[in-house]
């Protein structure tokens, strides 16, 4: 067995006793899902090239949601700012470490109720496994988050929890063999994030995301992608309830070296 299915089978391992033990503790209901919300992510993901192993990971989450009647971009939802540094093991292996700021808004603007901004820090790492081909790339990628968060109700309290998120994607060129600036690539994405800690009783699964996108490769530094996202899962709650939201995403892809001239590296950001 290697590394990659040995990590998968750790990963698969987690959510199958995860999901056991909360089908002890759950009354036998069935599931039901909720209507499903609308909502618009624009995001800037960046990587600074410190050394020849070392990046500095930076990036940036602009998210709306809808409200009153207004589809995707009703109100303010949130604004991640996440930082890391990587290490890259191989050409193909690279792992990081770094925290995350959240700010989650009132889901009711105006309501007393509800506190106008709480944040959420988190503790992150990642392993990222780079499978190339002549012509396409495939990415398993594994992220472990360590989280502490709120309700926006007033007098509520932190909680503590863990989530363990897989994510597989590919990176299809469409109008070439090659991933080359002035290329046009598909980016199939499925990803599964399930949760622990003790306020997780029959809930481990947090989000199935389903993702689709169009990238285009601006320049060796640059990409851009939009695409189209359906995301379920279950009520911390009660876990016999499933959230579910479609939205769409744009992206930027930016790739700076911040070595000395006759060390860089004309290379593309295939990284995100």
């Amino acid at each position: 067995m290697n590394r990659i299915q040995l990590q998968l089978f750790i990963l698969l391992s987690c959510y199958f006793i995860s999901n056991t033990v909360g089908q002890d503790q759950v009354v036998a209901n069935e599931k039901s899902f909720e209507t499903p919300e609308t909502f618009l992510w624009l995001s800037s993901y960046n990587n600074f090239r410190i050394s020849d192993k070392v990046f500095w990971v930076a990036q940036l989450h602009y998210r709306r949601t809808e409200y009153e009647g207004l589809d995707f971009i009703g109100r303010m939802a949130q604004l991640y700012n996440r930082h890391a540094i990587s290490y890259m093991v191989s050409s193909n292996i690279s792992v990081s470490l770094g925290g995350v700021l959240r700010l989650d808004y009132s889901p009711q603007p105006g309501n007393d109720l509800f506190e106008p901004l709480v944040y959420e820090p988190r503790i992150w790492h990642e392993y990222l496994f780079v499978m190339p081909s002549p012509r396409y790339q495939i990415y398993h990628r594994i992220r472990l988050e360590h989280r502490w968060s709120r309700s926006a109700r007033k007098g509520s309290e932190y909680i503590y929890r863990n989530r363990y998120r897989y994510q597989f994607s590919m990176k299809i060129p469409l109008n070439g063999k090659k991933l080359v600036p002035g290329s046009f690539y598909a980016k199939p994405d499925i990803e599964i994030i399930l949760q622990s800690g003790k306020e997780v009783t029959n809930s481990p699964i947090d989000d199935l995301r389903l993702y689709g996108s169009i990238a285009y490769i601006a320049n060796p530094r640059v990409s851009y992608s939009a695409g189209l996202m359906y995301t379920t899962g279950q009520q911390l709650n009660d876990g016999s309830i499933y959230r579910q939201r479609w939205g769409i995403r744009f992206n930027a892809y930016v790739s700076l070296d911040f070595r000395k001239k006759s060390k860089q590296l004309p290379t593309i950001n295939f990284t995100d």
